[in-house]
C-alpha cells in the first residue's frame, strides 16, 4: 500500500509540477501579447505622426510644384506677348544713330 500512495504522491506532484509549468507559461504568454500589442499601438501612432508630417511636407512640394509651373506659365506669356516690341526697340536703338557732338567736346581753336 505504501508502494501505490508513494506512486499517488508522485503523480500529484507531477500534476502539480506540470499545472505550474501551464501557469507560468500562460503568464509569459499574456506578456509576450501585451509587448505585442503595445509594439504595435506604438508603431500606429508613429506611422500615424510620420503620414502627417510627409503629407504636410507633400502638399507643400506640390503647392511650390504648382506656384513654380505658374510662374514660369507668366513669364513664357510675358516673353511672347514683349518680344515683337522689345526686338523693334532694341533694332531702332541699334540701327537709328544719330551723328551728334559729344556735350563734352571741345573745338580746339
Amino acid at each position: 500500500m505504501t508502494s501505490q500512495s508513494q506512486g499517488i504522491q508522485q503523480l500529484l506532484q507531477a500534476e502539480k509540477r506540470a499545472k505550474d509549468k501551464l501557469e507560468e507559461a500562460k503568464k509569459r504568454k499574456g506578456k509576450r501579447l501585451k509587448t505585442a500589442h503595445y509594439r504595435l499601438q506604438r508603431e500606429k501612432e508613429f506611422r500615424n505622426k510620420q503620414t502627417n508630417v510627409m503629407g504636410s511636407q507633400g502638399n507643400l512640394s506640390a503647392k511650390i510644384e504648382e506656384q513654380t509651373a505658374e510662374t514660369v506659365r507668366n513669364l513664357t506669356s510675358s516673353y511672347h506677348k514683349n518680344m515683337e516690341s522689345m526686338m523693334k526697340k532694341l533694332l531702332s536703338t541699334i540701327c537709328d544713330i544719330n551723328p551728334e557732338v559729344h556735350p563734352n567736346f571741345r573745338h580746339a581753336v
